[in-house]
């Protein structure tokens, strides 16, 4: 038999207060998205449209939470899905992604106030 065919048991562990802090980190994550959308389009212009990429980050960054309470909770390993080798990389490139969007539009808008 082949020792490409086996693989080990993953193991289930679920982290109740981890899961707890995601969770309320994620509400946090929305009511931030629902303030940057309001404050996107009250300020309007270019300003208003250079924070539009940093709401696409928020957006984007608020998916890992979701992620991240998919992991603590245990949900992925009870469905049989080993986090590390499958979502660990998946789940950084989101993370940089977003970071990304929010940086860009954090330069965009610095740019509106240069003379």
């Amino acid at each position: 038999m082949s020792s490409m065919l086996w693989t080990a048991p993953i193991e289930v562990v679920v982290d109740i207060p981890s899961t707890i802090m995601v969770a309320v980190a994620l509400i946090f994550t929305l009511t931030a998205c629902l303030f940057a959308v309001r404050f996107s389009r009250s300020i309007g212009g270019e300003l208003g449209s250079a924070f539009k990429f940093v709401v696409a980050g928020f957006m984007i960054f608020a998916i890992s939470r979701v992620d991240d309470m998919l992991k603590v909770s245990g949900t992925w390993a009870k469905a049989g899905i080993d986090y590390k080798r499958v979502l660990w990389v998946p789940h950084s490139a989101i993370v940089v992604v977003a970071w990304g969007l929010i940086t860009y539009g954090c330069y965009r808008m610095w740019r509106t106030f240069q003379v």
